[in-house]
């Protein structure tokens, strides 16, 4: 029995991981966590720049909740924007939430839902998978 768990977690584990339509990075600091999401689809136009949703959860200055306790916790509301890769040009959407469903133990892994609605009344809802990256030294909280 156990090498017959064995046997489907090494098969749907990278399907289910593969499942997101936005793969990226987060990122904590003093005052909450920032996912930088890319799409996956190579379906944007010959010559237009990659762009990135950034989805901002705000959770609470000092001490803030960790990242963990906001699992299965529903939907969020969240600050969020469209930037263009590798420039500071962003652009706010009207409306973002997103469900966090999963963290792995070290919580260096999170997979999710998020919901947008952008400022040209377009929406966008899928599932995403964000791993920790942190450029630099670590935040000083006070």
């Amino acid at each position: 029995m156990r090498c017959v768990l064995v046997a489907l977690a090494m098969i749907c584990g990278p399907a289910l991981s593969w499942s997101a339509d936005r793969k990226g990075t987060m990122d904590e600091d003093c005052c909450g966590t920032t996912f930088h999401l890319r799409i996956l689809h190579t379906g944007k136009e010959k010559g237009s720049p990659e762009k990135e949703l950034v989805l901002r959860l705000a959770q609470g200055c000092p001490g803030h909740i960790p990242l963990r306790g906001w699992v299965s916790e529903g939907w969020i509301k969240v600050e969020g924007k469209v930037c263009v890769v590798s420039s500071s040009r962003c652009d706010p959407v009207k409306k973002a939430e997103m469900q966090i469903e999963v963290m792995n133990e070290e919580g260096g892994k999170a997979t999710g839902s998020y919901r947008i609605d952008f400022s040209d009344d377009r929406h966008e809802e899928g599932k995403f998978v964000a791993k920790y990256y942190h450029k630099g030294p670590p935040s000083i909280c006070e």
